[in-house]
C-alpha cells in the first residue's frame, strides 16, 4: 500500500450534515477526471510560498467555496457565491483594460466571458462583441483563439439559434 498513488474525494452529505473525505486508488477516479472539467488546480509551489497556516487556510477556503458553489445545500460559512461574483467582476474588469491595450490573451479570456454572458442573457449584442474580441485575439496569433475561430461559424450559428429561441436579452 505504501507508495501507491491515492486520490481524495470530498463529499457533502446533506442528510447527515457532514463533509466526508474518501481516499481511493487513483484508478477509481480516472473516469471522473476524464469526464469532468479540468478541476481547480492550485499549484503546490504557491501554497508553499507562505506559512503552513496560510496554506491550510487557502486550501480550506477553496474546499468550502467549491462545496458551496457546487451544491444546492450550502454549508454557509461565508457567502462564497457573492465572493465568486465579485472576483469574476474584478477579473473581467482587468481583462477589459488589458484587452483594450491589445493583449491577445486578455482578449481571448474576455471573449470566453462574453460568450458565456451572451448565452446566459440571450444577447446578440454581447455575442457580437465576443466575436470581435475573438477575431482580434486570433489576428495577433493567440493559439486558443485561432482554434476557436476555425469552428466559429458553427458555434456562432448555434449561439444565434439559442438566442433567437430565448425569451430575454438584447437581439
Amino acid at each position: 500500500m505504501a507508495g501507491k498513488k491515492r486520490d481524495l474525494v470530498v463529499h457533502l452529505d446533506e442528510q447527515l450534515g457532514k463533509v466526508i473525505f474518501y481516499s481511493t486508488d487513483v484508478e477509481n477516479t480516472a473516469a471522473i477526471r476524464a469526464k469532468e472539467f479540468d478541476g481547480v488546480c492550485p499549484e503546490v509551489a504557491i501554497l508553499r510560498e507562505g506559512s503552513a497556516d496560510e496554506a491550510e487556510m487557502k486550501l480550506g477556503r477553496l474546499v468550502f467555496s467549491l462545496i458551496d458553489l457546487n451544491n444546492a445545500t450550502k454549508i454557509g460559512i461565508r457567502d462564497y457565491e457573492a465572493e465568486a461574483d465579485h472576483a469574476r467582476a474584478a477579473f473581467v474588469a482587468e481583462c477589459e483594460q488589458q484587452a483594450e491595450a491589445g493583449d491577445p490573451d486578455a482578449q481571448h479570456q474576455l471573449f470566453m466571458e462574453l460568450h458565456r454572458k451572451a448565452m446566459r442573457d440571450r444577447s446578440l449584442v454581447v455575442l457580437a462583441r465576443a466575436e470581435a474580441l475573438l477575431r482580434m485575439s486570433a489576428a495577433q496569433g493567440h493559439a486558443g483563439a485561432i482554434s476557436i475561430l476555425e469552428g466559429w461559424p458553427n458555434l456562432k450559428a448555434a449561439a444565434e439559434r439559442r438566442i433567437a429561441n430565448g425569451s430575454s436579452g438584447d437581439t
